[in-house]
């Protein structure tokens, strides 16, 4: 089942207060985003060398989430020739990021390998995390549906207060129970930050000023 769907099972939204598909698909992005914080795909993947220090990022970069988990240059040696982790940086321009190599300078027809994190699609989520993924998905719908009836103002009778009041509180309940199942999926607590991992390679010491890695 598309995690729409499964997010709209769980929602059993009967309100109209939804768009549907917008909210839906809204709150499955963002799920899909969130999730790719905690576990993010690993995507290796060969850039070409143009006979200069910089290189454009990987199609799949996303500002923010991605990071390196290794460099090859050159590529194909037995054992893999990393490079340490003050041998690269990213390099930022008012329009551009680069990955930079600090002491190497791939011609063309040269390839440098990088194994980095990259944004999840449903398609490439692991088929065992969907569930969970919908369930965070549905939790942000809840939230979504527990602003509006909490927002929902002057009712022509005292009862629609209490009314409006008591949907809110529902739909908050079932949404933190909802992200509380996706945390227990993961092995996350509710406040727990997960940071992308950097690199593995262990660096030099040996007194250079380094690049800051982001």
């Amino acid at each position: 089942m598309p995690l729409i769907d499964l997010t709209k099972s769980k929602v059993k939204d009967d309100s109209g207060k939804l768009t549907d598909p917008d909210d839906y698909a809204a709150a499955v992005t963002e799920a899909l985003k969130r999730y790719s914080r905690t576990r993010p795909r690993l995507v290796c993947e060969d850039l070409d060398g143009d006979g200069s220090h910089d290189l454009a990022l990987p199609a799949g970069w996303v500002d923010g989430l991605s990071a390196f988990q290794s460099i090859e240059f050159p590529i194909g040696e037995v054992p893999e020739s990393l490079l340490d982790t003050d041998e690269w940086g990213l390099y930022r321009t008012p329009t551009a990021t680069t990955l930079r190599l600090v002491d190497v300078t791939p011609d063309v027809g040269e390839s440098v390998r990088v194994l980095y994190n990259a944004a999840h699609t449903e398609d490439t989520a692991p088929t065992d995390d969907l569930e969970a993924i919908a369930n965070l998905a549905a939790s942000i719908c809840l939230l979504q549906l527990a602003t509006a009836f909490g927002q929902t103002g002057d009712p022509i009778i005292a009862a629609d207060v209490v009314n409006y009041r008591s949907k809110a509180d529902k739909f908050q309940r079932l949404a933190s129970a909802l992200e509380g199942q996706y945390n227990h999926h993961l092995g996350i607590g509710d406040d727990a930050p997960v940071a992308a991992a950097m690199a593995v390679a262990k660096p030099k010491d040996d007194g250079r000023v380094r690049l800051t890695h982001r």
